[in-house]
């Protein structure tokens, strides 16, 4: 339909709107048309103001991340998240489309109704119509359980990550999977959470300092005792990416030691790194100025001889009037010959 064809529109002999005509200029109009095209700005403002919203938002929860996979990942899920909170279920014919962004070599999306029922899996699509809430990985985590957990979280935009042991098909062990879930509200405001996983991210600072203030959380709501044995549990949040939370006290003893569970109060002030560095004696050094640190230091990697970059970062709390450090490490993506400026910037001043 022409616009001159629209009621209250210039006529289609308006010479703005002549068939012939290459371009319009709606200054060549009369006075009818001036209300019009106030209208129509006003229009097209309004909705540039609301589009505008979104990829500030994401783009915002993108800048969190450091590596181009974590992004990746990210930035299609808030996209199909998009996609369902205006189309509904409607979107998932478009998420099925093989060879699309949506579902090819590297990635697929799900989506879960939130007491645990599949409503969305382009892979096993006989899981679709069932409820898979008790589905559990390799170590007894319950990964649906943790998927929409994410729903029920009051922002209508809430987000995490759910780290789980599966089974790789090209690999003979399991592997770490990294998952990104999103909630989503629908057109009719019906709950549901949509996310996609990788095999392949790499650990991100943020993930260390989102589970280790959880685990701050947790020792402020629940205490010692039940903190303490969740921090150990493998099925739960705090076994991560072969990462794990440590609890130490004030001098360095430690009182959470999932590497070592059987050597209970080692003194990691004593801990010297591959150059010598005593990397938790300048962590203590930190924490006496401030309320959360992070420290560099040189460790080979497991079955290697070579040294490689590793981030450990720590909370400072006091529980029950006794004070404790709560902490985790990991291994930097890049190697330690690779001088990252932004690495360096970072680690003189970390965030938060």
């Amino acid at each position: 339909m022409l616009l001159g064809e629209i009621e209250g529109w210039p006529g289609a002999a308006s010479s703005a709107f002549a068939v012939k005509s290459s371009w319009f200029n709606p200054l060549d109009c009369g006075a009818r048309w001036s209300a019009h095209w106030a209208f129509l700005l006003a229009f097209l403002a309004a909705i540039a103001s609301i589009c505008s919203i979104v990829p500030a938002a994401a783009e915002a929860r993108l800048s969190l991340y450091t590596y181009r996979d974590t992004k990746s990942l990210v930035s299609l899920v808030e996209e199909a998240a998009a996609r369902m909170e205006q189309k509904g279920e409607k979107a998932f014919k478009e998420f099925a489309q093989k060879d699309s962004k949506w579902l090819n070599d590297d990635y697929y999306l799900f989506a879960y109704a939130l007491d645990g029922t599949c409503i969305f899996h382009p892979i096993t699509p006989e899981l679709v119509g069932k409820n898979v809430m008790d589905l559990r990985d390799m170590n007894g985590k319950p990964i649906i359980r943790r998927i929409t957990d994410v729903g029920r979280k009051p922002q209508n935009d809430a987000n995490g990550w759910v780290f789980y042991l599966w089974e790789n098909q090209t690999q003979l062990t399991p592997s770490w999977k990294s998952t990104y879930v999103r909630k989503v509200t629908g057109p009719n405001g019906q709950i549901s959470v949509v996310g996609s996983g990788s095999y392949n991210i790499k650990t991100e600072k943020i993930f260390i300092e989102e589970r280790v203030r959880m685990a701050t959380d947790l020792l402020k709501s629940a205490g010692k005792e039940q903190a303490f044995k969740e921090f150990q549990d493998a099925a739960s949040p705090f076994v991560f990416l072969d990462s794990f939370i440590f609890v130490l006290n004030e001098q360095g003893r430690t009182l959470v030691d999932p590497a070592f569970p059987t050597l209970a109060g080692r003194d990691l002030s004593e801990f010297k790194d591959a150059v010598g560095f005593y990397a938790i004696r300048e962590l203590l050094k930190k924490l006496a100025q401030s309320d959360e640190a992070w420290v560099q230091y040189l460790w080979p990697k497991p079955g290697s001889l070579v040294a490689s970059r590793k981030l450990v970062y720590a909370r400072k709390l006091s529980v029950g009037g006794e004070n404790l450090i709560v902490g985790s490490d990991f291994f930097l993506a890049t190697p330690i010959w690779m001088k990252v400026e932004e690495d360096r910037a970072w680690l003189s001043d970390p965030p938060g």
